[in-house]
């Protein structure tokens, strides 16, 4: 039997390679206890850097697998986590004047949004405090010197270039801004199935909720939502001809930027809460971390701060959304078969409701003049007895005309079944119908 590959050394020999990698981390320490006043982005910039390459450093030498070690490596992967919020919240705060929002939302969130800001901030310091404890028991050494102000600059979004880019040809935006409604909507959705879109939570209920309803994992879901749904705005609407007309357009972009900012702010705090709070430790290392951290007010700040803001800008966001899907979808009517077999019974109806669905406009099945619902199964079923008794081999429906190329998509592929009804293949074209 092979040896293992990886040397195994003291924890004597271990300390002089954390003090050499450690050295730019603990100087931080020596400007957190020098400073009085605020501090900015290009600060947590430069720690969110530090503490992430001291992290791996650690987690290589798999430090949180050692009793003298594990204590060290929990406070730094609390920093960056922390840091991590602290950046965002500060971005928020710079670039907030930018997002153009609706003014009677903004002055209770940015006085919240500071409130947030400080707290971290005091946190933070806390750490590093523990941090300067911790290092003197392990034996390390901390640095002379400190960091330089000059350095984190903050430099004010407020200030600009002008443009002079010429904007870029919209030959497709407005197929690609109606895209974008539907993106919207789908992100809505998801929140709503995560049943997110609730307000104040009483400081006794909120133990309740993370993790089991309010987590990292289903954070990063709607943030990769709401992020490919911002860069599709970035590559193909910021600065075109459309953009420029269209002033809800353009503030559209502020209601997918902030949300995303916010739902950042709960993956970074449901990680820290899950992983370092909320869970017990090894090695009887809970205590220590609760004992700098107030639990309590993390999941306040997750649940009474950054989910209830980010409701409110979604729902004022999906506002805007269903104003742009009906100012740049384009309306048809198409002509498909009636599925053969069994007619317009739960599976088809399912499906072209899942289409009208998808897409979040409307969408009417037209038989002998009359019009049904065709998001609703229901109506669809109810059509479908009309058809069958008209002995009707096609139908028309009336929409979104990308809702009607998937409808006649669909009606190539007999709605995903064969004659005796049993399930069959859709194309790939087709694979957000089963999903």
């Amino acid at each position: 039997m092979k040896g293992s590959l990886t040397e195994v050394i003291t924890e004597e020999e271990f300390l002089p390679l954390a003090q050499e990698h450690s050295r730019n981390f603990l100087k931080i320490y020596n400007y957190l206890h020098a400073q009085n006043k605020h501090l900015p982005r290009r600060f947590y910039a430069h720690l969110i850097e530090e503490s992430e390459e001291l992290e791996s450093f650690l987690d290589d030498h798999c430090a949180r697998d050692n009793k003298a070690w594990y204590f060290f490596g929990e406070l730094v992967a609390c920093i960056r986590n922390l840091s991590k919020v602290a950046f965002i919240l500060k971005h928020i705060l710079y670039r907030y004047p930018a997002y153009e929002l609706y003014e009677d939302e903004a002055e209770g969130f940015l006085r919240k949004t500071k409130n947030v800001s400080t707290f971290i901030d005091k946190t933070i310091l806390s750490f590093y405090q523990e941090i300067g404890r911790e290092s003197k028991r392990l034996g390390m050494t901390m640095p002379k010197g400190t960091l330089k102000d000059d350095f984190f600059r903050e430099i004010y979004p407020q200030k600009r270039l002008p443009y002079t880019i010429d904007g870029e040809e919209d030959f497709d935006a407005q197929k690609v801004a109606a895209g974008i409604g539907t993106q919207y909507l789908r992100v809505i959705e998801k929140w709503e199935y995560f049943e997110w879109g609730f307000g104040k939570v009483k400081l006794d209920d909120l133990k309740d909720m993370i993790p089991d309803s309010v987590n990292e994992e289903r954070s990063r879901e709607v943030i990769t939502l709401i992020h490919n749904l911002q860069s599709t705005y970035d590559h193909y609407i910021k600065h075109t001809p459309l953009e420029s007309q269209d002033e809800g357009l353009k503030r559209f972009r502020g209601y997918i930027s902030l949300p995303l900012h916010l739902l950042n702010v709960i993956n970074w705090l449901s990680h820290l809460y899950q992983r370092h709070i909320h869970t017990a430790g090894r090695h009887g290392r809970r205590k220590e971390v609760s004992h700098i951290i107030n639990g309590t007010r993390i999941l306040d700040i997750v649940v009474n701060y950054a989910l209830l803001y980010t409701n409110r800008y979604l729902q004022t966001g999906k506002g805007l959304a269903d104003d742009i899907l009906g100012r740049y979808i384009k309306v048809g009517t198409c002509e498909v078969k009636v599925p053969e077999g069994l007619g317009f019974h739960l599976r088809p109806a399912t499906l072209v409701a899942r289409i009208a669905a998808y897409y979040g406009t409307k969408l009417h099945l037209i038989v002998d003049g009359q019009e049904y619902d065709a998001s609703s199964i229901l109506s669809i079923t109810m059509a479908a007895g009309l058809i069958a008794r008209k002995g009707h081999k096609t139908v028309a429906f009336m929409g979104d005309e990308r809702a009607l190329r998937d409808l006649r998509r669909l009606s190539e592929f007999n709605y995903g079944e064969d004659e005796r009804g049993n399930r069959t293949a859709l194309p790939p074209d087709l694979s957000h119908l089963w999903t």
